[in-house]
Order: C-alpha cells, then sequence, then structure tokens
C-alpha cells in the first residue's frame, strides 16, 4: 500500500501534471491498464513533481488472507503519515462496505491510541481524484521492482521509502 506526501498549495499542479497523461477518453491512469512503457513515462512524470512517497509492504505466506494484509499495511501507512505531521489522508474509495472496514481499522488505531485524533481520513473515488493516482504508480512501480522489474521504481528511490511489515 502507498500513500504519497504532498503540500497542499501543490495539490492543483501536481493534478494537471498527472491529467495530461491520460490518453483518449480515459478517466483516470490506473497502473494495471497501462503498457510497460506508458509506466515509464508516467514514473519519470512523478520524479518531477514535489511529492515523497511511503509503501508499506507485507510479505505473507498464502495462508493469509489479502484483507488482512492490506489491514495491517494500512495501519502502518496510517501511523507513519500521523507520524510525519500529514494533517489529511485521502484514501482510495473501494466500495462503502470496504470503506467502512477501513473505517472500523482508523476507529480501533485511534482508541488504541496508535493513531493521532487529528489527522483527518476520507475516502475518494480514483476516478474523481487524480492525486490518487500518484499513489497508485508508487505501490505499482514498488510490486513490479518486488517482482524482479526495477526500471520504473528505480527512478523513484530518491522520492520513496518502503516499509516492510513482519
Amino acid at each position: 500500500m502507498a500513500a504519497v506526501i504532498v503540500d497542499s498549495t501543490d495539490h492543483d499542479d501536481i493534478r494537471v501534471s498527472l491529467q495530461a497523461l491520460r490518453i483518449g477518453k480515459s478517466p483516470r491512469l490506473h497502473w494495471r491498464e497501462e503498457t510497460p512503457a506508458r509506466r515509464l513515462a508516467v514514473t519519470k512524470t512523478l520524479t518531477d513533481l514535489p511529492i515523497r512517497g511511503i509503501v508499506t509492504v507485507y510479505l505473507h505466506e498464502k495462508e493469509t488472507r489479502t484483507e488482512r494484509a492490506r489491514r495491517r499495511c494500512l495501519e502502518a501507512l496510517l501511523i507513519e503519515l500521523d507520524q510525519a505531521g500529514v494533517a489529511s489522508v485521502l484514501i482510495e474509495s473501494r466500495s462503502p462496505s470496504q470503506d467502512h472496514l477501513d473505517l472500523l481499522l482508523l476507529m480501533g488505531a485511534r482508541k488504541a491510541r496508535v493513531l493521532s485524533k487529528e489527522i483527518r481520513v476520507s475516502w475518494r473515488s480514483s476516478h474523481k481524484e487524480p492525486l490518487l493516482w500518484a499513489a497508485d504508480t508508487v505501490v505499482g512501480a514498488t510490486t513490479w521492482w518486488l517482482d524482479g522489474c526495477a526500471d520504473c521504481f528505480d527512478l523513484l528511490t530518491d522520492q520513496v521509502r518502503v516499509i516492510c511489515l513482519e
């Protein structure tokens, strides 16, 4: 799971840069839908933008359910963002029921006092928020790197920190 940290004064400029990368009538950029050449072009664009990335990775056994791994990564990512002083987090919406599971995790982390109550968290569709495309690119490049294809990730190493969870 990945997050990009962006100063609020840069939001609009970054949105414009990312929207310019769409092809045709495509409503968004999405790592899995792009060709390898396009992935490289999108990643190169990110290197010129004022962003920092954090990726949480949980390498787990096949028996571990994907949703459990996702929750571990999300909690660790929220804690990292909170400790970095991030005031507002936007998570890509998956569905109302899945967003509710994220909300329950958020409430549990606050109740356990591993996450402050000051950090604001909201959900939005990636079709409506281009800033989410940057996080998708960062996590895609990281996943490919873990699978042995480092071309895109190598471009981002100065901007991205990877945290491996146990």
